[in-house]
This record gives structure tokens, C-alpha cells and sequence, in this order.
């Protein structure tokens, strides 16, 4: 979308982004949903309901952040009983590992706060922590210079999603290039880009590796 937005053919990858994957289990009391006043409730689901809207604003106000909450399991799950247990799962990615452990912080915080007020009781399981991986500057240079010089506006971003490169960066320097995708779609088989734009992506990756080769 980003891409798409700035309407570039191409963008040079900044750093793929840390990710954090969590989950947040809710605990309140069923009832009846005919006989329970409201102010007697302790309902799990519209205080996990205020945790997804929570970590969503965090997200927004915080730049570069995202959050996803994903999955919610209710339980008992019958339209006619108050939920005792909801449980939910986030994913949180952000292209610097501090600004992301702040966030999550925040997450936390928001979330204990909510549940007090609500009398619910919160266990929060961390289940997975990968660190953002910076791309080379030299070789993000040398791919910016490539862009560059095909008359093109240079667009740099970071990589929300992971990709092989955070293995390989153990081992090598990494570069990226990503390619405008039609309506910001990708990680799917609707993903699809021109022809056009990938001439431009050739021209760059040839342009960038004959570059290595005369530094070389």
C-alpha cells in the first residue's frame, strides 16, 4: 500500500521488522443473560473487547508500529450466557526492537488497568520474540543509487512481514527490493504485479549488481 501510495515501482527495504506474538486470557464470570444486571457483570468478552480497541490505539498513535489481534476464543461461546474466559492473541512488528518492547509495555498496562476495572482477572503469556533485522547500508546505498539512476523517486520502507533474509543476515550482509503490488496485496495468491514494474525491478537489481561487480 505503501508503494501503491507514493505510486513507485519500487521501494528499497529499510529493516524487516522485530515481531512480538502474545496472548491475553481474560477471566470473569458466566451468567445468565436474561437474569444478570449489567452493573453486576463481570464479562470477559467486553473487556477483551476493550483490550483489542486499546491495542489498536497504541498502534496508531505510536509511528511505524502495528498490532493485530487475530484471534479471540470465547468461552462458554452461547449467545445467551455472559463469556467466563476469552482468550486473545497479538501480533505486534515494528522495525526497532525498543520501540516495540515500549509498546508492548504499553499493551500490558492497558490491559491489567482494563481488567481491574472491570473485576476480571488477566494472565499475559509472551509466546514469540524475533529481532528486527537492519538491512546493510552499504548494499541498501548501492540499491538506492540503482533506483536513482533509472530517474526514479527513491522510496524506502521497512519490511512488515519476515523473509528469509533475517536467517541470512546471521551469515551475509542483506539487501532488499520490493515491487508495487496491485491494491497493497501480497502474503496471497491475489498477489500480482505488472509488467512494467517488474522491468523497473530488473533494471535495478542489474544496475545494483553490476555496481558490486565494479567495487569488486
Amino acid at each position: 500500500p505503501v508503494l501503491e501510495g507514493a505510486d513507485a515501482p519500487v521501494g528499497v527495504v529499510t529493516a524487516i521488522q522485530g515481531q512480538s506474538r502474545g496472548r491475553l486470557t481474560l477471566t470473569g464470570l458466566a451468567g445468565h443473560a436474561g437474569t444478570v444486571p449489567m452493573q453486576h457483570r463481570r464479562d470477559a468478552l467486553t473487556g477483551a473487547a476493550e483490550c483489542v480497541l486499546g491495542i489498536e490505539a497504541i498502534a496508531i498513535a505510536t509511528a511505524g508500529l502495528v498490532a493485530t489481534v487475530g484471534q479471540i476464543s470465547v468461552e462458554p461461546g452461547a449467545s445467551n450466557v455472559i463469556p467466563a474466559n476469552v482468550t486473545l492473541a497479538y501480533d505486534v512488528r515494528h522495525a526497532d526492537d525498543n520501540v516495540r518492547a515500549a509498546a508492548l509495555a504499553r499493551i500490558d498496562g492497558e490491559a491489567r488497568g482494563i481488567a481491574t476495572r472491570r473485576g476480571l482477572a488477566l494472565a499475559h503469556t509472551p509466546l514469540t520474540t524475533v529481532a528486527a533485522t537492519p538491512c546493510d547500508p552499504i548494499l541498501r546505498g548501492r540499491l538506492a543509487a540503482a533506483v536513482r539512476g533509472l530517474g526514479l523517486r527513491l522510496e524506502e520502507l521497512p519490511s512488515g512481514a519476515g523473509h528469509d533474509a533475517m536467517a541470512l543476515a546471521r551469515i551475509t550482509p542483506v539487501a532488499m527490493l520490493f515491487v508495487r503490488c496491485k491494491d497493497g496485496i501480497s502474503h496471497t495468491p491475489d498477489e500480482s504485479i505488472t509488467t512494467s514494474d517488474a522491468a523497473v525491478a530488473i533494471a535495478a537489481l542489474s544496475a545494483f549488481l553490476e555496481g558490486l561487480a565494479v567495487a569488486a
